[in-house]
């Protein structure tokens, strides 16, 4: 193969290495937590957010999800008791989603396994290397896509 194949033998390597990442990942979730991916992402952005939580279009915005795939996310965290909805003070058509308590040591616990079967993932991988790895990821631009097809137009 030519060089001009290089970019995209590189997009399959990046994309084969993050969902082979992500499939391990969301199987061991479910397994020690009974818990997908998706759900882990919701209780993270939760986490992050503090006890203010998220209005439910910043979550939305936060996943990167639509608003239906945040409600359908979000249902059964709810009703497990790990996250509540809010309606927000100011606007009460707008919802506002937190952690409980419970939903912030079930989170503990999956983030602290989690970052050990990241560790564990990237253990091949030197220190200079991952801040390599992460300097040349940075370097990526998604967005020249639609600026150039912009141009094209």
């Amino acid at each position: 193969m030519s060089d001009d194949r290089e970019a995209v033998r590189a997009w399959l390597s990046l994309l084969a290495a993050s969902r082979g990442l992500e499939k391990a990942v969301d199987a061991g979730l479910r397994t020690r937590f009974g818990h997908s991916i998706s759900r882990f992402d919701v209780l993270s952005a939760l986490d992050r957010a503090g006890a203010q939580g998220l209005r439910a279009g910043a979550l939305t915005e936060k996943l990167m999800v639509s608003d239906g795939a945040t409600t359908q996310v979000t249902a059964p965290l709810i009703r497990e008791g790990l996250v509540k909805r809010a309606a927000d003070p100011n606007d009460g058509r707008v919802a506002i989603f937190s952690l409980t308590r419970k939903g912030e040591k079930i989170f503990a616990d999956m983030a602290a396994e989690h970052r050990q079967w990241i560790d564990e993932a990237f253990a091949a991988l030197t220190p200079a290397q991952m801040k390599t790895l992460r300097r040349l990821l940075a370097e990526i631009d998604p967005a020249k896509i639609a600026r150039s097809r912009k141009d094209a137009a």
